[in-house]
């Protein structure tokens, strides 16, 4: 007697995306766009990766054209936050007491309507 079983693998990132309705997060204290240049990996869930700025929309506009380390990409609490190398995105982050920044909310591809949508929230989420 053969006895068949059939399991059906999600993957965690599958997961996350279609259970995903998480709005873009006006409380992040920098909105830019950028390039992932380099992604390091660790042990835990959350992974770190190396980002060239090119325009700060809200926030310190020193950042524009550096490179900089933003922290909490691979988060299984922000839907898509998972990254390749060159990648570009709408980054919206924190800044940390070290100098790195961490991702607040779901990295967001770069077109018109979701630059515009940015540029929008630029003045809200801080009272």
């Amino acid at each position: 007697m053969i006895i068949l079983l059939t399991i059906q693998y999600v993957s965690p990132r599958r997961r996350r995306s279609q259970n995903c309705r998480e709005k873009m997060d006006q409380s992040a204290s920098m909105v830019f766009t950028g390039t992932v240049e380099k992604i390091y990996r660790s042990r835990s869930a959350t992974y770190r990766g190396v980002v060239k700025v090119k325009r700060v929309v809200k926030g310190d506009t020193s950042f524009a054209d550096n490179t900089v380390i933003v922290e909490g990409f691979g988060d299984p609490n922000i839907c898509h936050s998972d990254v390749r190398e060159r990648d570009t995105r709408i980054f919206l982050v924190s800044l940390l007491d070290n100098g790195h920044l961490r991702l607040n909310s779901s990295v967001v591809r770069v077109t018109v309507s979701n630059l515009d949508k940015a540029v929008a929230g630029r003045g809200k989420g801080k009272s």
